[in-house]
């Protein structure tokens, strides 16, 4: 670790002043406004977030363009020699990053430092490793004929060709809410390690951790005009940006809706977009699995973050003849070992949802299960003392955290496969198991869905892993396992779930533009 290479941040929330970074600078909004913060575990206030305009985002892309030409053609081994500092300095600041990405998010204080803020340093190491080796380029060599000095002479000849791959410009980074500043990370390690100079749009929801951040580049010694920050809406601020005629390159990570304009707008300015949307993820649990380890991996692919994953097991199909006993195992499990509360516990499961109109959308589905005749469930412990109350749609009180935006763990059985409950991205704790009967008929409503991000398979029989994993429509696909990520494989979504991938030498390929280089020797 690199001794020399130190930050300081703020050590409590109200110290926490955001502003836009932009060119080397914290910048207030031009407008002077701001937009209301809230803390999801208290309903309190926290640090207000910059409203920031089109004039925020024309002078952060100008910064961003000015710094391109240094950035771009300084050596690797230089780029990643800051990288690797920002790295450092994200692990030396890990417990202070999970305090306050709680905080500002609601997912407990344990998971953020045990896997966001750890994973946040991992990308921007695993993008310096891959910069300072160098990008591994195509390289061919053909025979042909062509013409010397007379315009009828035909003599043979050969080529060599290589590819070269060379920064894009300025990146636009659009990032959502459920993981902070790990959304942040992963895509702004790739895009300045190979040259890009980028403008990043937190979601306003969460933005604590990447104004942050702002502190730890600066520290690290990052070029001004390289990263710059720009804090506000969507319709304000990421709008403008992805419009933006000096933007080369979007990528957006959000919701299907917001995705599909996001396309649209950057499509018809021909720039290049790589967009990672929602998911409604299906399970396909046979009745030769460990039913053991299947019931305890779909708990926590249910609950983890609140249920606010893109690839949250949200769909849970079981194979009839084990289809109660399942439901058995699962409850008992949620009950015994899902604890709902202050996130800063660490025996806390899971926390809030972000906002209180999230909690409002997530409390939506469950009344629409309800009115449709569902059998809904809060599998609460009845003997937790934290749990005031538990009201009909699964909200939550908890003691001491009464303004907190809590919901029960929910389970949801007997749904029609039609239902939005079913059929609609809900992000939050709640998780709908209906049973199957065939191979066949579990592969059809696994991809009964507009969207296809990811899918978990479980069986003991290897042979019809394999046979139904390849028929899941699905971007990434588990077998007997969910969420076991690898950084160095490619991610993105079918159909609704988005487009391109990213990650890893997927990564490098999206914020790279690709060179061919012909040479002709007689």
């Amino acid at each position: 670790m690199n001794k020399c290479c130190t930050v300081t941040l703020p050590a409590e929330m109200q110290d926490v002043n955001i502003q836009n970074y932009i060119n080397g600078e914290w910048v207030a909004p031009t407008s002077g406004t701001y937009l209301k913060n809230y803390n999801p575990a208290t309903g309190m206030e926290i640090a207000p977030i910059p409203d920031s305009k089109s004039a925020d985002i024309d002078n952060a892309v100008r910064a961003a363009k000015s710094a391109f030409p240094m950035w771009s053609n300084m050596p690797g081994v230089e780029r990643a020699t800051i990288l690797n500092c920002i790295a450092d300095l994200i692990d030396q600041n890990c417990a202070t990053l999970a305090t306050f990405e709680s905080q500002d998010q609601g997912k407990t204080v344990a998971s953020a430092a045990a896997i966001d803020i750890p994973k946040c340093a991992a990308y921007f190491r695993q993008f310096a490793k891959y910069v300072t080796e160098g990008i591994r380029e195509t390289e061919s060599s053909m025979k042909l004929v062509c013409t010397t000095s007379s315009i009828n002479k035909m003599v043979p000849s050969s080529q060599r060709a290589t590819t070269q791959h060379v920064a894009s410009g300025v990146a636009a980074l659009i990032t959502p809410w459920n993981f902070p500043l790990l959304m942040v990370c992963e895509k702004l390690a790739p895009c300045i390690a190979v040259g890009n100079t980028c403008v990043v749009k937190p979601t306003e929801l969460t933005s604590v951790t990447s104004y942050l951040l702002t502190h730890i580049l600066n520290a690290a010694g990052l070029p001004k005009g390289v990263v710059n920050i720009v804090f506000g809406s969507g319709v304000n601020a990421g709008e403008p940006l992805v419009k933006h005629r000096d933007v080369r390159l979007v990528s957006f990570t959000g919701g299907s809706v917001t995705g599909s304009k996001v396309g649209a707008l950057a499509g018809g300015l021909f720039k290049r977009v790589s967009l990672e949307l929602g998911g409604k993820c299906p399970s396909l649990v046979f009745s030769d699995c460990d039913l053991e380890h299947a019931i305890t991996t779909h708990v926590r692919g249910a609950y983890q973050n609140q249920g606010e994953v893109c690839l949250s097991a949200s769909r849970q199909y079981v194979q009839r003849d084990i289809y109660e006993k399942f439901l058995d195992g699962f409850r008992k499990q949620v009950k015994e070992e899902v604890i709902v509360g202050d996130p800063a516990n660490l025996k806390t499961f899971y926390g809030p949802v972000v906002t209180k109109q999230h909690m409002e959308k997530v409390t939506s589905y469950i009344r629409l299960a309800q009115e449709e005749g569902a059998k809904v469930e809060f599998l609460v412990n009845p003997n937790d003392p934290a749990v005031v109350n538990v009201s009909t749609d699964g909200r939550l009180t908890i003691k001491g955290l009464e303004g907190g935006y809590f919901i029960a763990p929910t389970l949801i059985t007997g749904i029609e496969q039609s239902s939005r409950v079913m059929q609609e991205e809900i992000f939050g704790p709640v998780v709908c198991v209906a049973p199957f009967d065939t191979e066949e008929e579990g592969i059809q409503l696994a991809n009964d869905t507009q969207y296809g991000l990811g899918a978990s398979v479980w069986t003991e029989d290897q042979k019809k892993l394999e046979r139904v994993m390849r028929q899941i429509n699905s971007g990434s696909v588990w077998g007997n396992n969910w969420l076991a990520w690898d950084d160095c494989m490619p991610f993105g979504g079918m159909g609704c779930s988005g487009t391109s991938r990213e990650h890893g030498p997927w990564s490098l390929e999206f914020y790279t533009e690709t060179k061919v280089l012909y040479t002709h020797t007689i």
